[in-house]
């Protein structure tokens, strides 16, 4: 998940901002199928992989602060 975002950021620069949308969605679908096909299968299997609230949040605000620091440099 995090090589998809990855790559999408390097993406989003390279391309011209009429095709945003278009990638984001074509990205958005492969991530969801990782996670319906994947990683859901294996949370139901091993319930102890599921990861708490809190681990969530943590998780959502690297991101988003990783992402916020691009877009300042």
């Amino acid at each position: 998940m995090a090589a998809l975002n990855d790559a999408l950021a390097i993406a989003i620069e390279s391309i011209p901002e009429h095709c945003h949308r278009e990638i984001k969605q074509a990205v958005g679908r492969a991530m969801s199928a990782i996670i319906d096909e994947t990683i859901n299968p294996a949370i139901l299997a091993l319930p102890e992989l599921k990861p708490s609230q809190d681990a969530w949040c943590a998780v959502a605000k690297t991101r988003a602060r990783a992402r916020a620091d691009s877009f300042a440099s």
